[in-house]
């Protein structure tokens, strides 16, 4: 399997853990379709690309929160209680990505 396809496995499953619980909340499909190809998007490029100065645990934490801040900023002035949500599954998922890319 290469890289690129195991970054796009990866991404799927981060997206859909993301996902699930927005589909038990019954959210939009556009907000379900946009958060689960913003995790399928930032595998790929946490797991082709190198950030320096940062140890490979926080290259995806870091990535993550970087995608989701417009997500954030858009949410601050409509739902402020989603915006904490919103940055604790960009790192939670963005850890679990780095952590895939280390281990396999």
């Amino acid at each position: 399997m290469t890289a690129f396809t195991l970054s796009l496995c990866v991404g799927a499953v981060a997206g859909a853990l993301d996902v699930i619980p927005m589909i038990a909340r019954r959210l939009s499909l556009r907000s379900c379709l946009s958060a689960f190809c913003t995790y399928l998007f930032a595998s790929v490029l946490i797991f082709h690309c190198r950030l320096p100065y940062l140890p490979w645990w926080a290259e995806g934490m870091a990535i993550t929160s970087m995608i989701a801040l417009p997500v954030v900023l858009n949410f601050s002035g409509k739902d402020r209680r989603a915006t904490p949500i919103v940055l604790l599954n960009a790192l939670v998922l963005g850890l679990l990505i780095s952590v895939a890319k280390h281990f396999l």
